[in-house]
């Protein structure tokens, strides 16, 4: 194939992969200001991602977006939504990367994440939270760890999301969660 005066050769190639022998279990806590939070059965928890630093680069582009769609540059706009678009992926598949990296080295068999699936339809937000829950990338967030987990052998499991942000998961009490407490 001939893109841009250049040679591309695409290749597929079929990997069969084994299955982790681990007993040990990770959760995954999806969210805005802290994009994972990940917590393993043995007790060790990490926060993954800059939830502040992703809502400042919207914010960037939207703002940016706004000025030039006032003066008409539609073909800018374009341009500028693409790179946002490519920050986020990027961010996505690195805090990904992290947290298959974290399972691996816990020698975890599986990986437990919330089913997200109509989470913008049944939660209930403030007219401020709405616009950042509508553009949270938390699906592309769930494939690449899916597809990255199971490179490494570790199976995916969704989980029903209900109370999983306010249940501890060492004595499993709900609580009321205090920022990232």
């Amino acid at each position: 194939m001939e893109k841009s005066g250049k040679w591309y050769v695409q290749i597929s190639v079929e990997k069969q992969f084994g299955q982790t022998t681990g007993d040990t279990t990770m959760g995954i806590d999806l969210g805005l200001k802290v994009p994972a939070v990940v917590v393993t059965s043995t007790g060790k928890t990490k926060f993954v991602g800059n939830g502040r630093q992703n809502k400042y680069i919207r914010r960037k582009y939207s703002s940016c977006r706004r000025k030039l769609g006032k003066l008409k540059k539609l073909s800018a706009i374009r341009k500028q939504q693409n790179k946002e678009h490519r920050y986020m992926k990027d961010q996505n598949h690195k805090i990904s990367r992290q947290i298959v990296n974290m399972a691996i080295d816990a020698q975890v068999s599986v990986i437990k994440i919330e089913k997200l699936t109509n989470i913008r339809q049944t939660t209930r937000t403030s007219r401020k939270n709405a616009k950042n829950l509508h553009n949270w990338s938390f699906y592309q967030l769930q494939m690449f760890i899916a597809y990255k987990a199971a490179l490494a052998g570790i199976r995916v499991v969704e989980v029903n999301p209900a109370y999983t942000s306010q249940t501890c998961p060492i004595c499993a009490k709900r609580n009321k969660a205090i920022d990232r407490t």
